[in-house]
């Protein structure tokens, strides 16, 4: 990735998590415990870490020819569909973490994402706008 825009709309989604979550931490942890707490953890872990994967894979992607570029977005909706089921059924089969609030925070922060990354994807396309052939 040679362009800044991107590593500064990741960084952004990073931020946004960072600045959000210990608020949710201590929400959960004081209404509910330790346990929920960490759901909610790992829910917002792996909603950031899908968001990041998806940002900088699109903009990989974007002036690549129109085949890489479905192959890229295909590829990458299939990878995020395994890993966001994965990692359910990784917290459902392998602790005894409640799934509620889990679910709630990886739905709440994955929404949240979506919007940030539709903005970013938007100003990157502002700022290298694709190359037509003619």
């Amino acid at each position: 990735m040679k362009d800044r825009s991107v590593l500064r709309a990741c960084a952004m989604l990073f931020a946004t998590s960072a600045a959000t979550l210990p608020l949710g931490l201590v929400v959960a942890h004081a209404w509910a415990g330790a346990g929920p707490a960490l759901s909610v953890l790992l829910g917002a872990g792996l909603a950031t870490m899908l968001a990041i994967s998806s940002l900088a894979l699109a903009a990989w992607s974007y002036e690549k020819p129109q085949g890489t570029f479905l192959a890229a977005l295909l590829g990458g909706f299939m990878g995020r569909l395994v890993l966001w089921g994965g990692g359910i059924a990784l917290l459902i089969a392998a602790t005894d973490l409640p799934v509620a609030p889990f679910m709630a925070s990886l739905f709440a922060y994955y929404v949240l994402y979506q919007f940030l990354e539709i903005r970013a994807l938007h100003r990157l396309r502002a700022a290298r706008p694709l190359r037509t052939p003619r």
